[in-house]
């Protein structure tokens, strides 16, 4: 007599990694941003993860400036990725790497804890969530200002002035 064995489904898959290592495959196979130039911190919703109960789950990772997947984070529901990005990036020895995030992270907290307590370097990017800041930036003298290199790219359907 044979034995018809049946392949767990992808949701148990998905809940048996998710109790085993929270951050999923990027924890088992991620790599050590240590000595790494970048490390980019950036969130998506994972697509087809919204059900009739729950919304989307967003997601946060990081990624070396190379391509390399270092760890992912499920931001809780009910609450926003901002509240994530210390824990994100907890476990890693960050010392000298230059750790970039979008304007949602441009916070004083953030920017502390990464150079004080990573001995991180940072490029936040400046929108008007933060009112002062933004204003500060803009009286600045940038047409005076050499930058060391220009580039001129194109992604998300914009064009990227160099």
């Amino acid at each position: 007599m044979f034995t018809v064995r049946v392949a767990p489904s992808t949701a148990t898959i998905r809940r048996l990694l998710n109790a085993v290592c929270p951050g999923g495959l990027a924890d088992l196979l991620g790599a050590d941003p240590a000595g790494a130039d970048s490390l980019a911190v950036d969130g998506k919703s994972a697509r087809g993860s919204r059900t009739a109960d729950l919304p989307a789950a967003h997601l946060r990772d990081a990624m070396t400036g190379d391509g390399r997947t270092v760890t992912q984070l499920r931001v809780p529901d009910k609450t926003h990725e901002i509240t994530c990005f210390a824990a994100l990036l907890e476990p890693f020895d960050l010392a000298g790497v230059t750790v970039t995030a979008d304007a949602p992270h441009t916070q004083r907290g953030h920017a502390r804890g990464l150079v004080e307590a990573k001995k991180a370097h940072y490029l936040l990017v400046v929108k008007a969530n933060q009112p002062g800041l933004f204003r500060q930036l803009r009286a600045l003298p940038w047409k005076q200002a050499t930058a060391r290199r220009y580039e001129r790219e194109s992604g998300h359907g914009r064009r990227n002035p160099g």
